[in-house]
């Protein structure tokens, strides 16, 4: 194996200099990717099945399950330095790696496809109000060309983007709110009561809004790479070394994340419809609004399609091909994500995001089993970059890491309600048995990590 297949320099572990994303940026970051219209879809695909409480708690669940992987995984990041596509190297061997890396970047790719397009339509509808004639193809280009030229730019271009976005959006997403309300002579005591079939699953909710944001629970590490660390970065009270990440997913997840969705329900309730262009078209009697309301939800896919789908499989299409920068790693995602046209199964996004969560769930279950209860945190860098290191295993495969993979996912195919569930846990036990007697947790040494 060549040398440069395993040090693409994009993918080296971050320096003190590369860690230039103070917690303001990174909240920012995390409240842009939540804002988009696949929560918003969400939310309202889970009614009538399940009752708003339900919905609700079903929400909370999930956030709460995805943000401890996120701060389990990020540590990783924080600590080392190292990208998810790096790490793992230890689990699934210097090549073996490639592949649960590649399982991950199809729903990156499927999800900026998907959101491109709902921005695509969005702008639209405003062109059709103004001068009377829309394209929709050439919008999905010329948006989706505008996202990617703000990727290259690196996650500080991001940050400024979200500091003008986010603001903005929130105010506007608060008007669509309070207008559906209005529109439809209804109050939030009334959404609430509103009734349901009872006919869905509560784990099954869980599973399908995770199963957004199980996807970067694995970037995790991509992230935190990049944040700036605190003079306490090497405390041994996990804690204290993770408080930024934590305080700035709390806000910009949970809050910002569960009120997306939550909004997402409210229009499925009053307008009978999942597709946020209807619920906006049918309830905004002000054609200022209503354009306001367009641009809104263009650029709420903006602010995710960023961070969330274009860097995490730029960085994996550089490991899988590594000749490539992160510019043109980044390129060939939006291309993959256009091409893959995600907009022709807009109306099964709930089984999509079940089937991901399922798949990979046992590659999460792999990853923090290898950091935590193998390795105990303790890493030697260099390994992860030495063709000839421990991760070598058989002809570069951990055949182990495979065996349990294949069985948690089929597990969680057949136990699909509670598919992340299933598969993580299954994974976890299957892979710290097998590779117990093999893994050894080294002597810490973190390479590069001064600028």
């Amino acid at each position: 194996m060549a040398v440069h297949e395993m040090n693409n320099p994009e993918l080296m572990p971050s320096t003190d200099k590369d860690r230039d994303i103070n917690i303001w940026d990174f909240t920012m970051l995390w409240a842009g990717m939540t804002i988009n219209m696949g929560a918003f879809t969400m939310g309202a695909q889970l009614y009538p099945g399940l009752s708003p409480w339900t919905i609700i708690g079903a929400i909370l669940a999930a956030y709460a399950i995805v943000t401890s992987i996120l701060i389990l995984a990020g540590d990783i990041g924080i600590r080392y330095g190292i990208p998810f596509t790096v790490y793992i190297r230890s689990c699934f061997g210097y090549k073996g790696a490639k592949i649960p890396a590649a399982f991950r970047a199809i729903p990156a790719c499927f999800w900026f496809g998907f959101q491109t397009w709902v921005a695509a339509v969005a702008i639209g509808k405003v062109l059709e109000m103004w001068v009377g004639y829309t394209n929709t193809t050439i919008l999905i280009l010329i948006f989706g060309v505008l996202q990617v030229v703000n990727a290259v730019y690196g996650m500080k271009a991001m940050a400024k983007f979200d500091w003008v976005a986010i603001p903005a959006l929130t105010i506007l997403i608060g008007l669509v709110t309070f207008w559906l309300l209005q529109t439809n002579n209804a109050t939030i005591g009334d959404v609430l009561a509103a009734p349901s079939l009872d006919n869905g699953s509560f784990w099954f909710a869980v599973m399908a809004i995770a199963g957004i944001w199980i996807t970067m629970g694995l970037n995790s590490p991509d992230l935190t790479r990049k944040l700036e660390r605190s003079r306490d970065h090497s405390s041994k009270n996990f804690f204290i070394r993770n408080r930024k990440p934590f305080i700035a997913q709390i806000t910009g997840l949970i809050v910002i994340g569960s009120g997306i969705l939550m909004v997402g329900m409210i229009g499925g309730i009053l307008t009978g419809t999942w597709d946020p262009i209807e619920i906006v078209l049918n309830s905004m009697s002000s054609p200022i609004v209503l354009i306001l309301s367009m641009l809104t939800i263009a650029f709420a896919q903006w602010s995710t399609n960023t961070a969330a789908n274009l860097m995490p499989s730029a960085y994996i299409l550089m490991n899988v091909f590594p000749r490539l920068n992160f510019a043109q790693g980044v390129a060939i995602s939006g291309a993959i994500g256009l091409l893959m046209m995600p907009w022709v199964f807009a109306d099964n996004l709930l089984w999509f995001s079940v089937i991901t969560s399922g798949l990979l769930g046992p590659v999460a279950g792999i990853m923090l089993a290898d950091f935590y209860l193998l390795r105990r945190g303790q890493l030697n860098v260099n390994d992860f970059y030495d063709p000839k290191g421990p991760f070598v295993y058989q002809n570069n495969y951990n055949l182990r890491a495979f065996l349990v993979y294949g069985v948690s996912f089929l597990c969680s195919l057949v136990f699909i309600n509670l598919a992340f569930f299933v598969g993580l846990v299954i994974s976890v036990v299957g892979y710290t048995l097998l590779m117990k007697p093999i893994a050894k947790p080294a002597g810490e040494v973190v390479l590069q990590t001064e600028s």
